[in-house]
């Protein structure tokens, strides 16, 4: 009888230690990322807010869905409006005036991930996350006008200069996911990395006068984030809790 009992306890004990380890949550994160390769000769060093919902079962597997909404202020390319603007580099407006124009990177980052948690103790969820994704890169240059008067850069002229880009792309990310046993600190911390396979989504370049070909290209993010977690509790993890 007394063995019967120690056996069932130990069964418990093993499903409330699974039971803490699980872990269900939203996730909320600032990225500064650095671009490489080709996107580097086109944008500096840009930011993003993530959106993220990430669900790890008991067996250390964890998968989610996440968004990142990408902005920057620094377009590297000078001669976007050479073919409009004067000797000096000014774009003269409907009115005869310079017209101030502001350039901006804008873009976002949607994909789906799977990975495997490295657990610091057995009966809390803290510890390394890696995990591998597969979601959809755009970009594009953001041409604000401020409701100036520019007939050569009226709402669908600024397509042909936008250099909209976008296609497949692969994510890696390590984070650390810190939660404090008395559940007073929820964040996490780590690095990744964007690979994407995209293609310029216009057909002419009003710049240079030409049609764009479909040639793919690859585009990288290095990238540092920080952020908040907000666990998701259910009911019936307190009703377990019982037994």
């Amino acid at each position: 009888m007394k063995r019967n009992i120690i056996i069932i306890f130990l069964f418990f004990s093993q499903c409330l230690i699974a039971q803490k380890n699980e872990f269900n949550a939203f996730l909320i994160d600032y990225s500064y990322q650095f671009p490489t390769g080709i996107l580097s000769e086109k944008f500096g060093n840009n930011s993003a807010i993530g959106i993220n919902y990430l669900k790890k079962e008991k067996n250390n597997l964890f998968y989610g869905i996440k968004l990142n909404y990408i902005f920057g202020g620094k377009i590297k390319d000078s001669t976007i409006f050479s073919n409009i603007s004067t000797g000096q580099g000014y774009v003269i407006d409907g009115n005869g005036t310079y017209a101030n124009i502001i350039l901006l990177q804008e873009g976002f980052n949607p994909n789906i991930y799977i990975g495997y948690a490295y657990l610091l103790k057995k009966n809390n969820p803290s510890g390394l996350y890696f995990s591998v994704g597969l979601g959809f890169l755009q970009h594009r240059i953001i041409i604000d006008t401020k409701n100036q008067y520019i007939p050569q850069l009226n709402n669908e002229y600024k397509k042909g200069y936008d250099q909209l880009t976008n296609g497949v792309s692969t994510q890696f990310v390590l984070d650390y996911i810190l939660i404090e046993d008395k559940n007073r600190f929820k964040m996490f911390a780590g690095i990744d990395y964007t690979m994407a396979y995209t293609k310029n989504r216009r057909s002419y370049d009003f710049n240079n006068m030409v049609s764009l070909n479909d040639e793919l290209r690859i585009d990288q993010l290095l990238g540092l984030h920080i952020g908040l977690i907000f666990p998701i509790n259910r009911k019936n993890t307190e009703e377990f809790h019982y037994y």
